[in-house]
């Protein structure tokens, strides 16, 4: 929400998001009315179609094939291909979520009356997770632990992941002067955090294969 009194949504379907169109997203907007909403489309219209000064539905109206190029643009566009794959992941949307939350009620269930466990927060009384991540965070150990539990792990055939690195472990943000001495919180958060598989075709055998290899490469890391 802007100081104007306008709203933005932004949202990615990339392969692992869980409504998909195999890669790309949409920007969705609610504006006042004395906005200029051609203008708007128009603008976005040129920045993502090679900065052409038409839409391909507009090029396909009686005489009207010609166009400009205003400026050097982008190909941001989705495809026909993509909006099909979309439609079909937009039906079983509540399906794919149902077993998300099933999976994550499993994790929970197998963690959460351990004694190094955090499990993450996914419910509370005014809102509730799209289950898109199960970020668990292992009590009071170090980076170099939380590597090798997940090395431990990989040994076990489960492959797992860590979301997200803080920006200024990354050489982009380090070169423009960030140090992640200046983010401690950031830095517990990731250095204890590892990201269990959460998708729809994980069935009940393959879940509990994850969970026998935390629990077995969390005692063994950490001697317990």
């Amino acid at each position: 929400m802007g100081d104007e009194g306008w709203q933005s949504l932004i949202f990615s379907f990339h392969a692992v998001k869980n409504l998909t169109t195999a890669e790309g997203g949409a920007i969705s907007f609610h504006l006042p009315a004395d906005f200029d909403h051609d203008e708007i489309y128009k603008t976005f219209n040129i920045k993502i179609l090679h900065g052409q000064s038409k839409d391909a539905l507009a090029k396909t109206q009686k005489g009207a094939w010609r166009y400009d190029v205003l400026e050097p643009g982008f190909k941001c566009n989705m495809t026909d291909i993509q909006a099909a794959i979309g439609l079909i992941e937009l039906g079983r949307y509540q399906e794919n979520l149902d077993r998300r939350k099933q999976i994550f009620e499993q994790y929970d269930h197998a963690f959460k009356n351990t004694s190094w466990a955090w499990t993450p927060l996914y419910e509370k009384q005014e809102k509730i997770s799209s289950y898109h991540l199960y970020q668990l965070r292992i009590k009071d150990i170090t980076e170099a632990q939380r590597d090798a539990i997940i090395q431990e792990i990989f040994e076990h055939d489960v492959a797992v992941n860590v979301h997200f690195q803080p920006l200024p472990l990354l050489s982009a943000y380090k070169n423009l002067g960030y140090q992640i001495t200046d983010f401690p919180q950031a830095y517990a958060n990731y250095s204890t955090e590892i990201s269990l598989p959460v998708y729809y075709d994980l069935n009940d055998e393959q879940v509990m294969q994850v969970i026998a290899a935390v629990l077995a490469s969390v005692e063994k890391i950490l001697n317990l």
